[in-house]
């Protein structure tokens, strides 16, 4: 999984969740889905962090989740290259992807609008 976007701006991606042997959408949304951001994979600390129960990833229904980045995510994060993951969490099950978030510079800061 790979991101990229200017700091600063709104950002929506959606995604699909399917079983790898079947290829079957689930059929309930997961209890927890997060999406993680951290500068490295050794930090401990996230630099922020979306969640479905708190409205940063939605289940739009068959299997389908948005996960909406909002400009105050990424205003006060330096430019360049983050770690982040998606984990999908229900009793029993958890199933994390790997990826890379890139924030591309930007002309017109929050500052200047």
């Amino acid at each position: 999984m790979r991101i990229e976007f200017p700091r600063g701006d709104s950002y929506e991606c959606g995604f699909v969740l399917k079983d790898s042997r079947s290829g079957q959408t689930a059929d309930e949304p997961f209890e927890e889905v997060y999406f993680t951001v951290k500068k490295n994979w050794t930090e401990k600390e996230y630099k922020f962090q979306k969640r479905m129960t708190t409205g940063g990833i939605v289940y739009d229904g068959d299997g389908h989740y948005t996960l909406h980045i909002a400009p105050e995510d990424t205003d006060g994060l330096t430019f360049g290259e983050y770690v982040c993951d998606l984990e999908f969490v229900k009793t029993g099950y958890k199933k994390t992807f790997n990826g890379v978030l890139k924030l591309e510079k930007e002309v017109t800061h929050r500052d200047n609008e």
